[in-house]
């Protein structure tokens, strides 16, 4: 399959909010229909777009695939953040001390089910390292401790590190770091 990595353009937003959409009835649709995070409007989409870094995955001009990463004050307000927030004032990478100053939220990461394995996810999160690295040395994110398939794709294709687990409204999630010079061809 033969696909391209690009930023999100304004243009975007409606077909990016029905794939977040998506995305979100995917993950409510599990085991536990738990959901921590929230689905983003069209006005945070265009927001994302403009002020932080929102990449897509294409093919044949339809999207099939985006990772967004963007300043901690955007996720601030959301109360599963500001926990994961006052853990990075504790952690490290490589010897590094993480914090807000130095890096960003990564995530969420989406790619259309059909289109998985073909190396759509780490293509998206290269270029997304190199569009954020003049910015941040680092990128944090969390996943679902139970969510073994997306956290083997985060060390292995995203060169992510887990740095801590914590537990919020009873569930287990990790706690991941990589360095944005990391960048994985």
């Amino acid at each position: 399959m033969s696909f391209i990595i690009r930023k999100a353009l304004f243009t975007d937003v409606t077909a990016i909010v029905q794939l977040e959409r998506a995305h979100v009835d995917d993950e409510l649709s599990g085991s536990d229909n738990q959901l921590h995070a929230h689905s983003f409007t069209k006005s945070e989409v265009g927001q994302l777009i403009n002020q932080h870094w929102f990449m897509v995955a294409e093919v044949q001009g339809q999207i099939i695939g985006y990772v967004m990463a963007a300043r901690w004050s955007f996720f601030s307000a959301q109360p599963l953040y500001r926990h994961i927030i006052q853990k990075i004032k504790f952690a490290e990478l490589a010897g590094q001390a993480l914090s807000t100053t130095n890096s960003c939220q990564y995530g969420p990461v989406w790619i259309q089910e059909s289109k998985r394995g073909q190396g759509v996810f780490a293509a998206l999160v290269s270029e997304l390292k190199k569009q954020v690295n003049t910015s941040f040395p680092f990128m944090v994110t969390y996943v679902a401790a139970d969510n073994a398939r997306s956290l083997a794709a985060h060390q292995q294709k995203a060169a992510m590190t887990q740095i801590d687990q914590f537990r919020f409204e009873q569930r287990d999630y990790c706690l991941l770091a990589t360095s944005t010079a990391d960048v994985i061809s």
